[in-house]
């Protein structure tokens, strides 16, 4: 298990892409935070992962409001106590704005 004890905050995670990283990070042994602007799709994915024997939360965020985004980190480090991966899989849009680089950073 290569991520055992890593914590992974995934977003976008309802979509297809970030759905198949989720469960394959926590195949790996990851804690895995999924976000994602829809809930019922995010929670879908985690409950899958759960079943599966992993540990996965679900939150809905909008990852591309930046106070959104940095709220949802600093609560994954509150709980889990730090983030070892964050992966964006966010769907590109034209009329989205990018996501900070630096929005876990601390």
């Amino acid at each position: 298990m290569m991520l055992k004890n890593k914590n992974a905050a995934i977003y976008g995670a309802g979509g297809a892409v970030g759905g198949t990283v989720a469960k394959a990070f926590a195949r790996e042994g990851a804690r895995v935070f999924l976000t994602g602007r829809n809930l019922a799709s995010v929670s879908a994915i985690a409950e899958e992962i759960v079943t599966g024997g992993g540990t996965a939360e679900a939150a809905q965020v909008d990852a591309l409001d930046e106070n959104a985004a940095e709220s949802h980190i600093a609560a994954v480090i509150e709980k889990a106590g730090t983030v070892d991966i964050s992966f964006n899989a966010i769907s590109p849009t034209p009329h989205r704005r990018e996501l900070r680089q630096d929005a876990g950073r601390r």
